[in-house]
């Protein structure tokens, strides 16, 4: 529950920065930057669980990454090259 909480106020400080006109582009009540932290934060906040569910499952599925952190990006990194690749020809 603290991550969550940690995680959602990170965010709702972002957005309030960028409300308050403390990033790149002018404060105001429609900055697309505070809108879009707002979006996030609620993604982060209700979608909790999923996140959650999603560690667990890859702890589950791959019992020898306990201990470590698991980036996502590994699987789809074989993908990535190929589409970066095939983009030169």
């Amino acid at each position: 529950m603290l991550a969550r909480i940690a995680c959602t106020g990170f965010v709702l400080l972002v957005g309030l920065g960028g409300f308050a006109g403390w990033g790149a582009a002018p404060g105001g009540p429609l900055n697309p930057l505070g809108i879009l932290a707002l979006a996030i934060s609620g993604v982060i906040w209700f979608g909790w669980d999923i996140i959650q569910a999603s560690y667990a499952y890859r702890e589950e599925i791959c019992p020898s990454n306990r201990g470590r952190a698991f980036l996502q990006t590994v699987r789809l990194g074989p993908v990535l090259v190929h589409r970066l690749v095939g983009r030169g020809r």
